[in-house]
């Protein structure tokens, strides 16, 4: 009888193991809402990301969605250079095998003047869709739902919201007598100070494109130059212009690391985990690994405003990353879904608690799992640092301003290896962007 019994119950545990496999599994806490999350079962949606601390933390939850769901989703994953290309040319064919995909600030003007971006608005309105408590759209960062509003309409939704943070040593400092830089006289003096065959003084980005001319715009604006006049012409050869470019390119050349017009976030960042830099100005969303196991600095790492221009003024440049629907998609309901969800509040805090990383929700900052993982004086000097950012003096969204910002990153990389002044650098460059917007 016993052996009965003990096959009886095997034979069910059997039972029950296949009934669990077959059907999905799904945590409870990532849904929510008046809403029918399987209308469009057997759905697949395809989307191209970009390689970045957002696309890590969501990558191991998607299958959440999918279980839930029955939407089967796909990421295509590139390196921020190339995803670039690569939207863009999946974008400019009008075609529907993307459904969706990240955006930049870099590509808000020009993807918006080619109607690259499906105006959100109407699915919001369509309530089988979202729930408008469980989502609470209120609680994302207005500044970022501002950046990707154009004429009414809503075309993305935000995940990330960055701008530049002084990341330094505060060990090295200490050790060789320094305060923490307040101006960029300052910066430069610690940074020579700090220098030596094994740690550059100052690591920042380099490289072609909007890279360099991400991190050198933050110096442009608090020296207080402009990229335009209030005619609209070029203006970031001005006198302040000029300074703010001699800084910045003198710290490269003369404390920075070999190489360094190959700099992007990337090797910055790399070098500062290595205990290789001993001051570096960064996008906030991409510190946080400073702080990780895996960083030789971990627990040595201060955080401060960046330094003040000769006005005492200091105006970081800011960065929002976006999730965006293709117009050509003939899956928009579905990637709809998907997009909410990805930027619902359970998930947000879910890939904050794991990555560090705030995302695109006030919510999140008053988390007490997510503030008592972080460096406090990183949160306190994040939030004080997007107060700073004045949004309307980034070009995003002129529709050019990929090119623009090309043309100057080439002239800033002549005057890094010594070809050029910086005003020859930037009289070129000014020349050639004139060119550009009479096209």
């Amino acid at each position: 009888m016993r052996s009965s019994n003990k096959l009886i119950t095997s034979v069910l545990i059997m039972i029950l193991t296949l009934v669990l496999i077959s059907f999905p599994v799904f945590s409870e806490e990532f849904f929510g809402g008046n809403i029918d999350w399987t209308q469009f079962s057997g759905q697949e949606i395809r989307l191209i990301m970009c390689e970045h601390w957002y696309t890590n933390g969501l990558k191991p939850i998607v299958s959440e969605f999918e279980n839930k769901t029955g939407i089967k989703v796909i990421f295509d994953i590139y390196p921020e250079e190339a995803f670039y290309t690569k939207v863009r040319v999946e974008l400019a064919g009008a075609q529907p095998t993307m459904d969706g995909f990240m955006i930049g600030s870099l590509d808000m003007g020009s993807y918006t003047a080619a109607n690259w971006l499906e105006p959100l608005n109407p699915f919001f309105e369509n309530k089988n869709l979202v729930d408008d408590e469980w989502y609470d759209f209120q609680d994302l960062y207005p500044s970022a739902i501002d950046g990707g509003t154009h004429q009414g309409k809503l075309l993305v939704l935000p995940v990330g919201a960055e701008a530049e943070v002084m990341a330094y040593r505060k060990d090295i400092l200490e050790e060789k007598g320094l305060s923490v830089p307040n101006t960029y006289e300052e910066l430069y003096d610690a940074a020579k100070k700090i220098k030596t065959d094994d740690m550059a003084g100052y690591v920042s980005r380099g490289l072609r494109g909007l890279s360099i001319v991400w991190e050198w715009s933050g110096f442009l604006l608090s020296y207080g130059g402009r990229y335009f006049d209030e005619n609209g012409n070029p203006f970031f050869n001005s006198p302040e212009g000029i300074a703010a470019t001699d800084i910045y390119t003198k710290l490269l050349m003369e404390t920075g690391p070999s190489g360094v017009v190959n700099y992007g976030w990337q090797e910055v960042i790399a070098s500062a985990q290595q205990g290789k830099a001993g001051i570096l100005i960064e996008a906030s969303g991409a510190l946080p690994p400073l702080e990780g196991d895996e960083s030789v600095v971990k627990g040595k790492i201060g955080y401060a405003q960046i330094p003040a221009g000769p006005n005492q003024e200091r105006i970081p440049n800011y960065w929002f990353w976006n999730l965006a629907m293709n117009p050509y998609s003939e899956k928009k309901d579905a990637t709809f879904l998907f997009l909410t969800w990805a930027t619902s509040k359970p998930v947000f805090l879910k890939i904050a608690r794991d990555s560090g990383v705030s995302g695109a929700r006030l919510s999140v900052w008053s988390d007490s799992e997510f503030f008592e993982k972080q460096n406090k004086e990183w949160i306190d000097t994040c939030i004080e640092s997007m107060s700073f950012v004045k949004a309307d003096l980034i070009p995003y969204l002129n529709a050019k301003y990929p090119e623009i910002a090309d043309s100057i990153s080439v002239e800033l990389q002549n005057v890094i290896i010594g070809a050029k002044s910086s005003k020859e650098a930037l009289d070129e460059s000014a020349k050639q962007v004139a060119d550009l917007l009479k096209k």
